[in-house]
């Protein structure tokens, strides 16, 4: 592939004297999110436009616009005076001006591009990289410039081998004549010199405040923000390092962060009088309880198990407190206290549900699972609506069938009734599968009322759950407790 600068190769050849210069500028503008542009800008003095004979079909730039190159050029300037006419009059030097850019999309294709321009060995170990810290963004560049094989940077293979070896048409001895260096004072790689310019991405009121007063840096005047340069002539034995860096600063986390530290410190002082009153609250409640007579008319009659307390701690509690309440009703929960869970964090039905070719999505699962439990959905719209195909039944059967009951359960009832006491079931369910499992397992005679969200239209801790286990409970038991 052509490099960007080798266009300047055959020109080298034509430059008649010390006075011909070609200078390349090579800028590498880095965007904020690490992609950006490179733009090789070389300029020929007039000098060296004159020892050329015009730029009509001299520089041929059709294969760089082929390697994903936008060319712009090149193109006459003007500047300075070159001599004067017959009559005396003054002319004006014109010299010449190519402009060639290629973006890169990401920062590690920036060493690549950058490869493109004079060769591999010219600019390498080309690194952009980005560090982020607390609202702070750092994009650092840093690479080696290499010129120390003078032309030979420019040289191409094949033309060489046109030509006989010579890539320039010209033997060494013959490109020193044409540089004016036939006495071996002067290096013709001299003349062409290369200058990288980095320019990184930056707080605009950083830059500003780097600025200085001159119009040259303002950006109200029209001025350019600080940059980095390093230029190096061709044929320089000693490589050159360059290093650029380039600061973002997001200013909202900056703001926000004394707004946290206040909302932190409000929540904190309002959590903690919140504990405070419930203490003083509970402190209260104590008192008012420990101070209740023997036999006196107030008795707590129910007590229920909602949340996977395991059943085996209700039975260690007394059919009568110290304080003088009687227990009158043991309230079990559903799934952790009756069934068991399974070792499965997401329990059996998301499984099952998976297995079966359903939804993955535990969170709609779950969804659907609590429109069922509260009677919205039929146990066939609840398969349908989780994608599981099959008949309903064997569904329900299936699944069922990987319901275990806990294997405290049967010896915990055994000493209620030993008691006394009677045992209740509140449970967040869907009511045919409640059905089922409590006449698998014979707990319709031992467990009485079972109150099913599925049949109430509620879940806990509505209220009316609550309410139904008050209606179905003996009227022994609702006259002191509900």
């Amino acid at each position: 592939m052509r490099r960007a600068l080798a266009v300047v190769g055959l020109l080298l050849v034509v430059l008649g004297g010390s006075a011909c210069r070609v200078d390349a500028t090579v800028t590498v503008d880095v965007a904020d999110d690490g992609t950006g542009l490179v733009e090789v800008v070389i300029q020929l003095d007039a000098a060296a436009v004159d020892a050329i004979g015009g730029l009509d079909e001299r520089v041929r730039v059709a294969d760089l616009a082929d390697a994903g190159w936008t060319v712009d050029g090149p193109h006459r300037t003007t500047g300075g005076l070159a001599g004067a006419t017959t009559d005396g009059a003054t002319t004006e030097a014109t010299g010449a001006q190519l402009a060639v850019r290629k973006a890169f999309e990401h920062p590690d294709r920036l060493g690549t591009v950058l490869a493109e321009v004079v060769g591999p060995a010219a600019i390498s170990d080309v690194l952009l990289v980005r560090q982020r810290e607390f609202a702070e963004t750092t994009w650092s560049l840093d690479g080696r410039i290499d010129l120390s094989a003078g032309l030979n940077l420019l040289a191409d293979a094949e033309l060489a081998a046109v030509l006989d070896g010579l890539p320039f048409a010209r033997s060494d001895a013959e490109l020193a004549e044409l540089a004016g260096c036939g006495d071996g004072s002067c290096d013709p790689a001299s003349a062409f010199s290369l200058t990288l310019v980095a320019v990184m991405p930056t707080d605009p009121d950083d830059v500003t405040e780097e600025m200085s007063d001159s119009s040259d840096n303002d950006p109200l005047l029209g001025g350019e923000p600080p940059t980095d340069s390093w230029t190096v002539v061709f044929g320089d034995p000693a490589p050159t390092l360059f290093h650029a860096t380039g600061v973002l600063v997001d200013d909202t986390p900056r703001i926000w962060l004394p707004v946290s530290i206040i909302a932190g410190g409000l929540f904190i002082l309002v959590t903690g009088f919140q504990l405070a009153r419930l203490v003083m609250v509970r402190r209260r409640r104590r008192v008012a309880v420990d101070g209740l007579p023997t036999g006196g008319h107030r008795s707590a009659s129910v007590t229920g198990s909602t949340t996977g307390e395991t059943a085996g701690a209700e039975a260690s509690r007394p059919a009568t407190s110290s304080a003088g309440r009687t227990l009158r009703l043991v309230v079990l929960g559903g799934i952790g206290v009756v069934w068991d869970p399974g070792n499965d964090p997401e329990g059996l039905l998301v499984p099952f549900v998976r297995d079966q070719g359903g939804v993955v999505d535990p969170s709609e699962v779950a969804d659907r699972y609590r429109a069922a439990s509260l009677g919205h959905l039929s146990s066939s719209e609840f398969w349908t609506a989780l994608g599981v195909p099959g008949d309903a039944d064997v569904l329900d059967s299936t699944y069922l069938s990987r319901v275990r009951m806990r294997a405290d359960v049967l010896p915990f009832l055994d000493r209620m009734e030993q008691r006394g006491l009677p045992v209740a079931c509140l449970s967040n369910a869907v009511l045919p599968w409640s059905m089922q499992l409590r006449q698998r397992f014979g707990l319709d005679d031992r467990v009485d009322p079972w109150v099913v969200s599925g049949g109430i239209g509620a879940r806990k801790p509505s209220p009316a759950m609550f309410g139904a286990l008050c209606a179905g409970c003996p009227g022994w038991i609702t006259t002191t407790c509900c």
